[in-house]
């Protein structure tokens, strides 16, 4: 067995410590992918003008985002089916760019949605040194549109394409040898996160960034029937040269659940496979129940591009080429599993449209209807579940490492055709059945806003209303350590209530019968994953009233008086005290218990602001 080093000799002096950059590479690379066939191809038969620095450079150097804003003008002035637009600013001034591509030139939504063709965003750079997408996605459109390659020129026929060549634009610009250690070229790429330091793919819910809200607006606007978002993996050394994943399970609605197993993830493996590529799901070995290695999908939630697609309703295909393949090999998966993948849709475009309009029908319809099934929010792979696999992997071992004084793993170039299974079910943890509406209080308009900037419809409260409205208690209250994203993340527990609550006029109604009822869900449902109550968009509500006047010898007799007068509060305490010894250490914790069941609490306090409406009566 032929070990390989995954990372190449740097080389150091003292006292600069000039370092240069590390040289990974996979221990596999099939015969095809080094050719590229397909991709070669297409840069044989484009005009010199219209090529970009990867291709002319062998894919060993990426240029510099003014270059796909060039060859992108430059596609539209040789073809009058192409129109370069700017959908936003950076943080650091730079127009964000797309191109829209329509044989009939319906170069806005409006004009588009008239056409009755399937729409396609494909986007690349969200993480933007992994950049592949960039350059493949306008070969695409060259192919299209200038070379005419009849493949692709018959694409037009049955869709538009909105393509945005690079998300994350400042990072792009802020390059350096450095940013991609374990990625085999190009020489010089930008960063995975923003220049503010955020990471786009977990910002799709919450909208932090001017970049994302930038892009919610194109989206939402557009609503594309299917989306690419182009990415590079790292991690585990093997013979697939892409991977991929998408919302295939309860995690989106049907019918396009079904148009996703049944008919478009056997259309592009059937394709890729013709074309020599090696794919699979996206995912990880490790040791399952039986103690030998099996294969585990991940589950996303809807802060990712795929999933926040999927909630509302339209399938997102996450494209994952790998890290220690060369630039050139990724190059080529991300040009034919793009080119695979808009040949399976196109083979009967309609079936996909009419899948995500059913289902945008079918959540409308679910709405206010108690005896309806719940739906999904959020979930965990099912270890029960599983089917039959070979994975491609590649053999390793131990070695021994000076540097860390252990022994550290290392692949080799032997193939490890592994008989296995793979675990790609998913368990539900967390659902809600889906009210008729959620009323948000004038007071908390910063949710509404969150829910405008997804083109969520909202109505307003034309007088006070009071009543008994259904919403829930947080106990067991936890915040994260450190802050993620900008956020410092909360956990609870939900206990559902019904109390009476005044909500003044100027208030939020949210009908839940429009097509985007289960991105609401999302952001609204606090059991959600993603919900902004977990993003830290309701803390107020957790803070906490304390200790009653000057000290506990006010709070203590409050308390012992409730003890006294309700056995079943006592009851409840003397079972907390007996399960959970920490707790009842806690002096003030143990007050605290008392303290947040008394009506001398805020009824604010640890209940959800915003309430479900199953009834609209006013």
């Amino acid at each position: 067995m032929k070990l390989v080093p995954v990372l190449l000799a740097c080389a150091i002096s003292s006292p600069a410590f000039a370092q240069q950059a590390i040289a990974p590479h996979s221990g596999y690379q099939s015969q095809a992918s080094q050719d590229a066939p397909a991709l070669t191809a297409s840069t044989k038969r484009s005009p010199a003008a219209l090529l970009t620095t990867g291709e002319k450079t062998g894919w060993n150097e990426t240029a510099l985002y003014a270059e796909a804003v060039e060859i992108s003008n430059k596609l539209a002035k040789a073809s009058p089916l192409v129109k370069v637009i700017t959908f936003g600013t950076t943080p650091e001034g730079r127009p964000m760019t797309a191109l829209i591509v329509s044989k009939d030139k319906a170069f806005t939504p409006e004009a588009a949605a008239k056409t009755g063709k399937a729409i396609i965003l494909i986007q690349s750079g969200i993480h933007s040194g992994e950049i592949e997408g960039k350059d493949t996605a306008l070969m695409l459109i060259r192919d299209m549109v200038v070379v005419k390659n009849p493949e692709e020129a018959s694409w037009l026929d049955k869709a538009i394409f909105v393509v945005i060549p690079v998300f994350n634009i400042d990072g792009h610009e802020s390059r350096s040898p450095f940013n991609r250690a374990m990625q085999n070229g190009p020489a010089v790429t930008g960063l995975r996160n923003t220049m503010q330091d955020l990471n786009l793919n977990r910002d799709y819910l919450k909208g932090d960034t001017p970049e994302m809200r930038a892009w919610l607006r194109l989206y939402n606007a557009w609503l594309p029937d299917f989306m690419f978002d182009n990415h590079v993996t790292d991690g585990a050394d093997y013979q697939y040269d892409v991977t991929w994943d998408m919302a295939r399970n309860q995690d989106i609605a049907e019918p396009v659940r079904t148009w996703v197993n049944q008919t478009f993830v056997p259309g592009l493996n059937a394709g890729m496979a013709a074309d020599g590529h090696l794919v699979s799901p996206y995912g990880a070995l490790r040791r399952g129940a039986s103690g030998n290695r099996e294969f585990f999908m991940e589950v996303f939630s809807p802060r990712y591009s795929h999933l926040y697609t999927a909630v509302q309703n339209r399938p997102c295909l996450l494209v994952e080429s790998h890290s220690l393949k060369t630039a050139k090999t990724r190059a080529w998966a991300h040009y034919d599993i793009m080119r695979d993948s808009i040949d399976t849709i196109l083979k009967d475009p309609e079936a996909l449209k009419k899948a995500v309009r059913e289902a945008d029908k079918a959540a409308i319809a679910a709405a206010g209807d108690r005896n309806a099934a719940p739906v999904y929010l959020g979930g965990e792979v099912d270890p029960t579940q599983s089917r039959p696999l070979t994975y491609l992997s590649l053999k390793s071992a131990m070695v021994p490492s000076e540097v860390t004084g252990a022994t550290v793993n290392r692949f080799s170039t032997d193939k490890d055709d592994l008989t296995t299974v793979i675990h790609d079910q998913i368990k539900t943890t967390a659902e809600a059945k889906m009210p008729l509406g959620y009323l948000i209080p004038l007071a908390w308009k910063s949710l509404a806003d969150e829910l405008a900037l997804h083109g969520v419809q909202m109505e307003r409260t034309t007088k006070p209303i009071e009543q008994e409205f259904e919403t829930y208690r947080f106990t067991d209250v936890k915040f994260a350590p450190r802050a993620d994203e900008g956020h410092i993340l909360v956990d609870y527990k939900l206990t559902p209530v019904k109390e009476k609550i005044l909500f003044p006029a100027g208030s939020f109604y949210v009908p839940m019968k429009q097509r985007r009822a289960r991105l609401i869900l999302a952001l609204l449902e606090p059991a959600a994953p993603d919900a902004l109550a977990r993003w830290g968009y309701i803390d107020a509500v957790f803070q906490s009233m304390g200790r009653i006047g000057a000290g506990d010898y006010l709070s203590v007799p409050i308390a012992s008086r409730m003890m006294a007068d309700n056995p079943t509060l006592r009851a409840e305490f003397e079972t907390k005290l007996k399960a959970d010894p920490t707790f009842a250490a806690d002096p003030q914790a143990r007050l605290t218990w008392w303290l947040s069941r008394s009506n001398y609490q805020k009824p604010t306090t640890n209940r959800y602001p915003v309430a479900q409406i199953w009834d609209k009566t006013w």
